[in-house]
């Protein structure tokens, strides 16, 4: 809600500087008002947020005055109406309608931003409810961005394309999630790793990563787990959770020279081992792994 007001603010501010604003004129009957008169009654009851009156007059406006200069901008409001009064459907219609039917007009590249601004609060608060609405406001957010970088909207329409790209990028994690809780750690990483390669600005993908990592030691995919730990360090060194990282990359690394040795395999235990000292010497695992070295060790003498 913070945001839509947000826009509606700036929205009405760049409007300013497009309309002058002229006084309503009384309580005359609507039927005795010029179209100037007209769209000024509907502007005030926009601006006094009696949006459905507004509306009714704009779309008087528009529809006993269609070769008037003014209903561009009347058509324009009418839609911020229907946008304040959070019919977000009928809003993004109605800004489609001024990017059709007047693509000359002073508002047009705030239409365009509008029309996503709509998707984008249209769409269900919660990942788990229908989010097509959102991927179309992640769309044509992108295509403004690109198309109007020189626009006055162009920070907001930055800010709210991330805001909806990380809702998106939760729906995914969130589902890998749910995954998890099942046992099917493989099925998650389908949806991390989605994350991980498309929503890379948002915070789920520090997130993704790390269950992903987490999931391949779960299910015993050592060398692989060691890996996503590590890559983890260096791609998000300042996270919260860099720590744990850097005590289950450990713990992967011992595992993995563990089961070399328990298959007989002394020669990669060894060299798994000697990797985690040399990579974690403080971890506490570090003890454990020179001690099955020294078993190596013992056993190579031996030659047993």
């Amino acid at each position: 809600m913070r945001h839509r007001i947000e826009i509606s603010a700036l929205l009405i501010t760049l409007t300013l500087f497009a309309v002058g604003f002229f006084g309503c004129g009384g309580r005359q009957s609507l039927a005795n008002l010029s179209v100037r008169e007209l769209f000024e009654l509907g502007k005030d009851k926009h601006e006094n947020k009696k949006y459905i009156e507004a509306v009714e007059i704009f779309q008087t406006v528009i529809y006993n005055y269609p070769g008037e200069p003014i209903v561009d901008t009347a058509q324009y409001f009418l839609a911020l109406s229907y946008y304040g009064s959070e019919d977000y459907e009928l809003a993004q219609v109605e800004f489609n309608r001024l990017v059709i039917n007047y693509p000359s007009s002073v508002y047009f590249e705030n239409a365009i931003f509008m029309k996503a601004a709509c998707f984008f609060e249209g769409t269900p608060r919660h990942y788990g409810l229908d989010q097509s609405d959102l991927e179309r406001a992640i769309k044509q957010f992108e295509d403004y961005v690109i198309d109007y970088p020189e626009s006055e909207l162009f920070p907001e329409a930055q800010r709210m394309l991330l805001v909806a790209r990380t809702r998106m990028a939760k729906k995914f994690y969130e589902s890998g999630i749910t995954y998890i809780r099942m046992g099917a750690r493989g099925s998650a990483q389908k949806y991390f790793q989605k994350v991980i390669d498309e929503y890379t600005d948002t915070e789920y993908a520090a997130l993704a990563t790390y269950k992903s990592a987490e999931a391949d030691l779960g299910m015993k995919k050592y060398t692989e787990a060691q890996k996503g730990f590590e890559d983890f360090k260096v791609v998000f060194p300042d996270h919260e959770l860099v720590k744990e990282a850097e005590k289950l990359a450990a713990e992967a690394a011992f595992k993995a020279g563990e089961k070399a040795f328990k298959n007989g395999d002394t020669e990669l235990a060894k060299e798994k081992f000697e990797a985690l000292l040399a990579l974690y010497p403080n971890s506490k695992k570090a003890k454990d792994a020179d001690k099955y070295l020294k078993q190596i060790e013992s056993r190579l003498s031996s030659g047993s």
